[in-house]
C-alpha cells in the first residue's frame, strides 16, 4: 500500500508581496457582441458583476461585418459607402455595446479590427486554421482607413468622456500572424497609423498589440516599435503602452492527432519566460504592460466534445484546476523574476447557454440553463482571495501541488491545489498538504473550507450523476445551479497557542480547496 505524499508550506501574514490585482479577471469571444444580448449573456454579466470575476472584456470585428456562431450580424459594422463611394459611419451599435460593458462594471479592450470589405484588398471569404480570415490584411485605401479610425476614436471620446476612455485599452489587431512575411512592414504601418489615430485624440489613451501567437512575428514587432522608422512621423520608434500575446494549451488540428499531446501549465510558463527575455532586449519597453489576452486549455472554442472527446476536459474540473495553477504560476513569475502579466484573458463566454446546450465541450464560463461550468466557478473561488498577496514558502509552483495566500480585513485565505495535467480524470492518489501560518495572535480560529473537485461544487459531475438531463428537466437544472454556489463544505476550529496555526488537509487529484481563516468571534 503506497504512502500519501505530504507537501509543506509556511505563510507569514506580515510578509506581503504585493497587491492582488486580479489580473485574471477578464474574458472575451469572437461573437461577444450578440451574446451579451442573449438571456445567457445577461445572466453571465450579472453573475460576473456580483462575484467580481471580470474587469475587462475583448472581442474581434469591432469595425467589420461578421457572421459567426449562428449570429448573422456579429460584427460592429461601422462603415459603408453609398453608390457614389461616399463614406458613411455607423457607430451607434458599438457605442451601445460598450455602454453595456460599463453598466456591468467592465472596461473594454477595443480592437480596431478588421477591415470593412469596402476598404480591404482581400474580401472576407471565411476562416482558415486558427480562424485567420482573408480580410485580415492591409487597407486598399490607407487614407479612408485613417479617417475611419480618427472618426471612431473621436466618437468614443465624445460619447464616454476622455477620463473614462483613459481606463480602456486599444489594440491594433488580432492575430496578424497569418499575414505573409513580405507584408509584415505593412502591418507596422497599420500600427503606426493606429497609434496616431488614438493618441491624436488623447495622449493618455492606452495603445498596444500585436495580439499574436507566433514568437517570430512578436520579435519583429518589438524591433519595429523600438527601433523602426515610424510610417507617420518618420522618426525612430512608435509609442506603445501594452504588448499582447496568445497561448493555448492544445491548438488546432492537434485535436485529431493521437496520441494526444496534453496541455500543460508549464508550456504557458515557458512561453511567458521566453517572451520576457525577448522584451528585455528592448530597454525602451521595460515599463510596458504585458497582456496574455487570449488563453484556453484548448483552442478552437466552437469545437465540441461530441466530435473531439478530449474536449470533455473543457466541461470538467480539469479546466478549473488548470486555471488556478496557471494563475498561481504567473503570480510566482512576477514575484521571483519580476515579469508581470497584467492581464490574463480567458477566451470563452456563454456560447452553450445561448444555444440551449448542456456541457457540449465548447470553451465557455457557463453552459445551458444558466449553469456555471467548473472553470467559471473557479474564477468565483479565486475572487474570494483578499486584496493583499502573502509570501508562501515551500514546494515551488509548477509541480502538481501548490499554495496561494492572501489577506483581507476579515482574515487570511489559503488556496491549496493538487493538479496533475497528465491525470485529467483524477486517477492518481490524493496528497497531504500541511500549511503553517505563523506570526499570528495566540487565540482560536475558525476555518471555513470550500472545495472544487469531482464531488464538490462541480456542475459537470453532478450532470453526469443525474444521467445527463436536458434543459426540459427544470428540477435537474435547479440542482445544477445549486451545485455551482460556493457554500461552505467544512468548518474547522483550531487554536494557535504559540502564535502558529498548523492546518493539515488531504486534497484529491484535480482538487482545489479554499481555506478562509478568521479569529473566533469575528
Amino acid at each position: 500500500m503506497s504512502t500519501v505524499k505530504t507537501y509543506e508550506y509556511t505563510v507569514c501574514p506580515e510578509k506581503r508581496i504585493g497587491e492582488n490585482d486580479r489580473f485574471w479577471a477578464a474574458c472575451g469571444l469572437d461573437s461577444l457582441y450578440p451574446l451579451i444580448d442573449t438571456e445567457g449573456g445577461e445572466f453571465l454579466l450579472k453573475r460576473m458583476k456580483e462575484h467580481g470575476t471580470c474587469r475587462y472584456m475583448r472581442n474581434h470585428h469591432t469595425l467589420s461585418r461578421l457572421s459567426k456562431d449562428g449570429f448573422p450580424d456579429a460584427g460592429g459594422n461601422v462603415y459603408s459607402e453609398d453608390e457614389n463611394g461616399k463614406r458613411q459611419y455607423h457607430f451607434e451599435k458599438i457605442n451601445g455595446i460598450l455602454k453595456q460593458y460599463l453598466d456591468y462594471g467592465i472596461k473594454p479592450v477595443v480592437e480596431l479590427d478588421f477591415l470593412p470589405d469596402e476598404l480591404s484588398v482581400r474580401k472576407m471569404r471565411g476562416g482558415v486554421e486558427e480562424g485567420v480570415y482573408d480580410n485580415r490584411s492591409y487597407p486598399a485605401d490607407w487614407g479612408k482607413w485613417q479617417e475611419l479610425l480618427n472618426a471612431f476614436i473621436r466618437n468614443l471620446a465624445d460619447t464616454f468622456g476622455r477620463e473614462e476612455v483613459r481606463t480602456w485599452y486599444f489594440e491594433v489587431w488580432n492575430e496578424p500572424d497569418g499575414w505573409p512575411v513580405a507584408e509584415w512592414p505593412l502591418f507596422h504601418k497599420l500600427y503606426d497609423m493606429f497609434v496616431e489615430a488614438v493618441k491624436g485624440v488623447d495622449k493618455r489613451f492606452r495603445v498596444g498589440g500585436p495580439g499574436v501567437f507566433q514568437p517570430d512575428f512578436f520579435r519583429d514587432f518589438l524591433e519595429h516599435v523600438e527601433n523602426g522608422t515610424n510610417a507617420v512621423t518618420g522618426k525612430k520608434g512608435t509609442e506603445i503602452d501594452f504588448l499582447s500575446y496568445h497561448i493555448y494549451g492544445m491548438s488546432g488540428g492537434w485535436l485529431e492527432e493521437y496520441p494526444l499531446i496534453m496541455p500543460e501549465v508549464q508550456r504557458f510558463c515557458q512561453q511567458v519566460m521566453w517572451i520576457a527575455r525577448m522584451i528585455e532586449g528592448y530597454p525602451g519597453l521595460k515599463e510596458v504592460e504585458f497582456h496574455l489576452n487570449e488563453w484556453g486549455v484548448f483552442s478552437n472554442y466552437e469545437k465540441n466534445s461530441r466530435d473531439y472527446p478530449v474536449l470533455e476536459q473543457r466541461n470538467s474540473e480539469f479546466s478549473a484546476c488548470f486555471f488556478i495553477k496557471l494563475a498561481d504560476c504567473l503570480t510566482k513569475i512576477r514575484q521571483n523574476f519580476g515579469f508581470r502579466v497584467n492581464m490574463l484573458l480567458y477566451w470563452g463566454f456563454c456560447l452553450e447557454d445561448s444555444r440551449g446546450e448542456l456541457f457540449a465541450g465548447n470553451r465557455g464560463l457557463s453552459t445551458g440553463g444558466h449553469v456555471m461550468k467548473p472553470i467559471g466557478t473557479a474564477h468565483e473561488l479565486l475572487a474570494l482571495m483578499g486584496d493583499e498577496l502573502l509570501e508562501v514558502r515551500g514546494d515551488k509552483s509548477g509541480g502538481p501541488v501548490g499554495c496561494m495566500a492572501a489577506k483581507s480585513p476579515e482574515g487570511i485565505q489559503l488556496l491549496l491545489y493538487h493538479v496533475n495535467e497528465s491525470d485529467p480524470e483524477g486517477e492518481l492518489p490524493p496528497v497531504n498538504i500541511e500549511a503553517a501560518v505563523s506570526g499570528i495572535e495566540k487565540t482560536g480560529y475558525t476555518i471555513r473550507v470550500i472545495c472544487i473537485d469531482r464531488k464538490h461544487h462541480n456542475t459537470y459531475r453532478k450532470w453526469l450523476e443525474l444521467g445527463r438531463p436536458d434543459l426540459c428537466d427544470t428540477a435537474a437544472i435547479r440542482e445544477l445551479q445549486r451545485a455551482a454556489e460556493l457554500t461552505c463544505d467544512e468548518v474547522l476550529k483550531i487554536t494557535a497557542p504559540d502564535g502558529r496555526l498548523i492546518i493539515r488537509r488531504r486534497v484529491p487529484p484535480q482538487g482545489i480547496q479554499l481555506l478562509m481563516i478568521e479569529k473566533e468571534g469575528e
